[in-house]
């Protein structure tokens, strides 16, 4: 059993011990009670030796039946790999609605917080929500022993794939302005994420124009992939750094005020996009409907398969975790299609 006794001129109380349970046992470390009142401090002794006790009785799951939803947040955010920003993001907004409910009911804290919160999101948000909220729960349950939350994904369309003939992608890319071309060219010919492109630096750590390659930090998927650079790019991108007196480091793009691009990922409300607008323009101009910025590395990744680029190759450039990510390019184009059996004798 426990013990409570007083060390120091302070008189304040510490706890220490054994809680015995049959043939298991928990020693217990001595440790402050925080406090010299002893009907105070065997209060805290009684109420530790029953949460004890109660572990040893039920195991782990005695340990998620104490908790709270909040135990499982903080044990996500303090795992060895860090979530990336927008995830911490949503854990907070998780943690202030559903933090305070017990983690013996995880599936009706989730629909507390679809209902209170997630009415009118699109779906594809919702999911990214739930599998936050899935991750977390889980880290907790792998800490204690315990078996994973599977919580229903909920379902949305997250195959299209669009791309432009080359004709219209050149027509594309001109109608937009001069300062937004050399970004649009870099979506065109490497496929990044919009951020992964506005970010970039000059440099070994990004565009090194010395040897030809981009070094693209594809952070989403916390994967860092150097590819030669295509001669388009290059084209477009060296008028820019001689102009710049060569520089080896600082952002390849500015906006038209000579200044970097905010990286939305890391705002409050992360999302967003720089350069939409000047997109939804240049479509305008060229007659182009149907096409989102996003959809730049679509087209990228349907024209690598059509140059007979390997879905793995394609995979490890694009820098997609999986295969199965990929997979959706595979038969973008039934034009192309033909060609490739017709070449069969």
């Amino acid at each position: 059993m426990l013990s409570i006794r007083t060390r120091g001129k302070s008189g304040v109380y510490y706890i220490r011990g054994t809680v015995t349970l049959g043939d298991k046992h928990i020693e217990v470390k001595e440790f402050s009670s925080g406090t010299s009142d002893r009907d105070a401090a065997s209060h805290l002794m009684a109420e530790h030796e029953t949460k004890l006790r109660h572990r040893l009785m039920f195991g782990p799951a005695a340990i998620v039946a104490q908790g709270k939803i909040a135990d499982a947040f903080e044990s996500y955010l303090t795992k060895a790999k860090p979530p990336c920003a927008s995830d911490i993001l949503r854990i907070g907004k998780l943690n202030g609605l559903i933090g305070d409910f017990s983690l013996r009911e995880p599936k009706q804290a989730w629909e507390h917080f679809r209902r209170a919160y997630l009415t009118g999101h699109d779906p594809a948000g919702q999911d990214r929500y739930r599998a936050v909220f899935q991750a977390a729960i889980n880290v907790h349950h792998e800490l204690h022993d315990l078996p994973p939350l599977r919580i229903k994904a909920i379902p949305f369309n997250n195959e299209r794939v669009r791309f432009l003939s080359k004709e219209d992608r050149d027509r594309l890319i001109a109608s937009y302005s001069p300062h937004i071309q050399p970004i649009i060219t870099l979506l065109a010919f490497h496929g990044p994420r919009i951020q992964t492109a506005l970010q970039l630096s000059w440099g070994v750590e990004g565009v090194d124009m010395k040897e030809g390659s981009i070094r693209l930090n594809h952070t989403k998927n916390a994967i860092i992939r150097s590819v030669p650079m295509h001669p388009r790019v290059m084209d477009v991108l060296r008028p820019i750094w001689e102009a710049r007196g060569r520089p080896t480091k600082g952002h390849v793009f500015l906006n038209r005020f000579g200044k970097p691009y905010q990286d939305t990922r890391k705002a409050k409300i992360p999302g967003g996009n720089p350069i939409k607008n000047q997109h939804a323009t240049a479509c305008q101009r060229a007659g182009i409907e149907d096409f989102t910025v996003h959809d730049w590395r679509h087209h990228w990744a349907s024209h690598c398969v059509m140059a007979g680029i390997d879905l793995i190759t394609i995979m490890n450039m694009g820098g997609w975790k999986s295969l199965r990510m990929v997979q959706r390019y595979s038969s973008v184009s039934v034009d192309h299609m033909r060609e490739s059996i017709n070449r069969l004798s």
